[in-house]
């Protein structure tokens, strides 16, 4: 009994040490994440706050995190000006395609939803629509992002590159401490 409770108060020892060293760490690295994020989509580079907006509904699917990446570039009043029109020059298009995206998906909601049997043909035009709008999204979003980067210069990109391999690594950190919190390979894919 003795030697259970030694051993008991050893592995709460041990847990609380892991508490400490990999979760805490974890949980305040997210938060910063989450934080430095949430101020990079909200504050506008260009007055008005719409583009950090825009740039975060559009360019994260690319894989680019641009909002912040961007902040760390320090971008001179020229440079934001000329960002702030690359996404102004889409904005009206940009509201049509959401628009178009929410019919198909409310098309989709309604027939399966409805009385009998549904198949994969009857919902086929809604999400032909929906595929066709977002490969025509992701070649906007591919032509802003190179017009944007036309716009950085040599020092700017690399310190965007940086950015990137720093919150590669903080990503890549995550995801090692959450596989091995959950008894998985730090490599497999979880789904994001």
């Amino acid at each position: 009994m003795t030697a259970n409770t030694g051993g008991s108060l050893t592995q709460r020892s041990h847990m609380k040490s892991k508490f400490t060293r990999v979760v805490l760490p974890a949980v305040f690295t997210v938060g910063l994440i989450a934080g430095a994020a949430h101020v990079a989509s909200s504050n506008s580079m260009a007055g008005g706050g719409h583009m950090g907006h825009h740039m975060h509904r559009g360019m994260n699917s690319l894989g680019l995190p641009l909002p912040m990446m961007l902040r760390t570039a320090n971008l001179t009043d020229p440079q934001k000006q000329q960002i702030h029109k690359i996404f102004d020059s889409r904005r009206d298009a940009r509201k049509a395609e959401f628009e178009q995206l929410k019919t198909a998906r409310e098309q989709i909601a309604t027939k399966y939803a409805s009385a009998g049997a549904v198949s994969a043909t009857d919902l086929s035009a809604p999400v032909q629509q929906i595929s066709k709008i977002q490969d025509q999204m992701t070649q906007e979003q591919l032509q802003d992002a190179i017009a944007i980067r036309n716009v950085l210069t040599p020092a700017q990109i690399q310190q965007i590159g940086q950015t990137k391999s720093k919150l590669d690594q903080i990503h890549s950190e995550l995801r090692a401490l959450f596989a091995k919190s959950n008894g998985a390979s730090p490599n497999s894919s979880p789904a994001e």
